[in-house]
């Protein structure tokens, strides 16, 4: 049973000869009790019979040892054997975890918008963190058996090539969903930059400048704080073809979004210049609103002028004359 040659053929086989193995050993460790117990029992024969026991006894005791040595030997042959298939083992589940992944990348999209990048980014770290892992088991793996053998170096290097594809491949994805997140916040931005400019557009073409000075006041005072924030959103107009050039190439060859950045770029001018112009009628109806009031001070005025010259009367008394004539 020692000298027996089967290692196993698998993990499970070792396992079970190793359990066998056990069993033997625990074996030979009763029958080295009884070889002592017998030692003991030669004492009380005589000299001559002493004698001849005691070299049986020693005979069975150097067989006894030589059992020890190749139990020893199978053992250590056996849990070689048990590293060397568990390494095959372990390489392998890392080999079909590995072609798991490569199978769910190659078919991972890059997402429709900015919420489904989020939601693949999400997943993304989460199986970053889970590859950081396996890493570390195989490192492990490699470390524990990946010697020796030419086999198992083979095997080795195969999974270690395998690993580094693997990686270069959640590192591609990894730069597809950071183009596709620039890409779709590039977009919505854009998007909300038209739509504020179509408002304000709206807003500084408008032909209510007011019906007083009051509200042409009001009106001009608001007006100059939209004048503001079209200055505001000046850097913003002015970077979006640097923020174009920054995208991925499939991404900023797309006609649809430097047309749009056209757009936006023209809607901006238009606005700036319209708005140039409501700030001067705002301000000519202003001076005429003033100039109104103005007139109507005066034509209160000459009305009260004229009201009181046709109502004054020459006094007879002295004092009295002399006080509409300084009031005349």
């Amino acid at each position: 049973l020692l000298l027996s040659k089967d290692l196993g053929k698998h993990l499970l086989e070792v396992e079970d000869l190793l359990q066998k193995h056990g069993l033997l050993e625990a074996d030979i460790a009763a029958q080295t009790d009884r070889v002592q117990a017998l030692n003991g029992a030669a004492l009380h024969f005589s000299c001559l019979e002493a004698k001849i026991i005691r070299n049986r006894v020693a005979h069975v005791r150097t067989c006894l040892s030589q059992l020890e040595g190749l139990a020893a030997q199978r053992r250590r042959h056996l849990e070689a054997s048990r590293r060397l298939w568990t390494f095959y083992q372990e390489v392998e589940e890392a080999e079909a975890w590995i072609g798991d992944k490569e199978k769910i990348l190659a078919a991972k999209p890059a997402g429709r918008d900015l919420g489904s990048v989020a939601a693949l980014m999400a997943e993304h770290k989460a199986m970053l963190a889970e590859l950081g892992k396996r890493r570390a088991l195989l490192h492990l793996t490699l470390r524990r058996g990946g010697g020796g053998l030419a086999g198992r170096a083979e095997k080795t290097r195969e999974v270690c090539e395998r690993w580094k594809k693997l990686e270069e491949l959640t590192g591609l994805h990894q730069k597809r969903l950071e183009e596709a997140s620039r890409f779709f916040q590039f977009g919505a931005e854009l998007g909300d930059l038209l739509a504020w400019l179509r408002d304000v557009y709206r807003v500084v073409s408008s032909d209510d400048f007011g019906h007083d000075d009051y509200s042409s006041q009001t009106l001009l005072r608001k007006h100059h704080e939209v004048v503001e924030e079209v200055e505001k959103h000046r850097e913003a107009v002015a970077t979006l073809r640097r923020q174009l050039a920054r995208l991925a190439p499939r991404h900023r060859q797309g006609v649809d979004l430097q047309i749009r950045v056209v757009e936006a770029e023209q809607l901006y001018e238009e606005v700036v210049e319209v708005a140039t112009l409501r700030s001067q009628w705002l301000q000519d109806a202003l001076a005429v609103y003033r100039m109104f009031g103005e007139v109507h001070a005066c034509e209160v005025w000459l009305e009260e002028k004229e009201q009181w010259l046709e109502r004054m009367e020459v006094p007879e008394e002295l004092d009295e004359v002399e006080v509409v004539q300084h009031r005349w």
